[in-house]
């Protein structure tokens, strides 16, 4: 009989930046970031709620997180959150006199949107009459909801094996993380500039867990957390979808003590977290997924029998 015990793997960390940024359901935590050097920001923790105040334009401020085990990828390019809606002018001093026969009360401008093609070069610049000059758009909201999402940095999986201490050759060792992350994760991000203000939320849920178990093999896709092991419940009474069979020991991987009797496969789990918006207008898109991963080893044995 094999004595199941747990262990728990990971941890965490958040990181916010200068976006107003509301995290739901959960304690947030927000970094000492600096300001848009627009505007300049703050931002105050309530316990589940971290608010930042915004500037207008200028240059993201920066943060950190703390902890280990995390890697988190995806659209985390960062940039200006006031992207523009097309058409977009802004001064052009450098355009010189007005055209021919144009009325001298106005300036030149450029259509920032038209800049980079032929038909741009051709007309991106234009005579726009001082009383007719165009307000600035709004920020888009597509480039507010991948700001937002940027900021947000999700907690990597804690992991769970069973059994436990060691996994042994032929014998189903169950993998899972903590379900309390599986669920989604929202933020709502505001970005103004002289046209307006943009509020838009974004929403991480999770979608599926890749376990990479380190002896060479495909790796197991689970679409769900795992289920807990149950040493109150006969083997035979429960199931699992996410599980691992070893076909050979660990013996001759590295050891995470140095002692060769503790070698070990290292073990990887990585959430894939699906990504959309909703913008104020009732607009809608899907943003690069975010991954999020926690690691660990197993020591793996061959159990030996002996006939008589």
């Amino acid at each position: 009989m094999l004595n199941n015990r747990f262990v728990r793997f990971g941890c965490g960390g958040a990181s916010l930046g200068v976006l107003s940024i509301m995290l739901l359901s959960h304690p947030a935590f927000a970094s000492g970031g600096g300001g848009l050097s627009g505007g300049g920001g703050n931002c105050a923790d309530s316990g589940n709620t971290v608010g930042c105040s915004a500037g207008t334009g200028g240059s993201n401020g920066s943060g950190s997180s703390g902890g280990t085990g995390i890697i988190t990828t995806g659209d985390h390019s960062g940039g200006s959150a006031a992207v523009p809606t097309c058409p977009n002018y802004v001064p052009y001093p450098q355009g010189g006199p007005p055209p021919a026969g144009e009325n001298p009360n106005g300036s030149w401008y450029l259509n920032t949107c038209a800049v980079g093609s032929q038909q741009g070069m051709a007309t991106g610049l234009v005579w726009i009459l001082t009383s007719q000059i165009p307000p600035p758009a709004p920020p888009d909201p597509a480039g507010v909801a991948a700001e937002a999402a940027s900021q947000l940095q999700l907690a990597p999986p804690t992991m769970t094996f069973s059994p436990a201490t060691n996994a042994y050759v032929n014998f189903s060792e169950w993998l899972w993380i903590d379900g309390a992350i599986w669920h989604p994760f929202t933020t709502s991000a505001t970005a103004c500039n002289a046209g307006g203000c943009t509020t838009v939320a974004a929403t991480a849920t999770p979608d599926y867990v890749t376990w990479e178990t380190g002896d060479a093999t495909p790796a197991t896709v689970c679409y769900g957390p795992g289920t807990p092991y149950n040493p109150d419940v006969s083997y035979s009474g429960q199931s699992t979808q996410c599980s691992h069979t070893y076909a050979i020991s660990s013996y001759g991987e590295p050891s995470p003590t140095g002692n060769p009797n503790d070698a070990a496969f290292p073990i990887i789990a990585t959430v894939d977290w699906n990504v959309s918006w909703v913008g104020p207008d009732g607009s809608t898109g899907q943003l690069a997924a975010i991954r999020t991963q926690g690691t660990s080893t197993l020591k793996v044995e061959q159990i030996e029998s002996v006939l008589k």
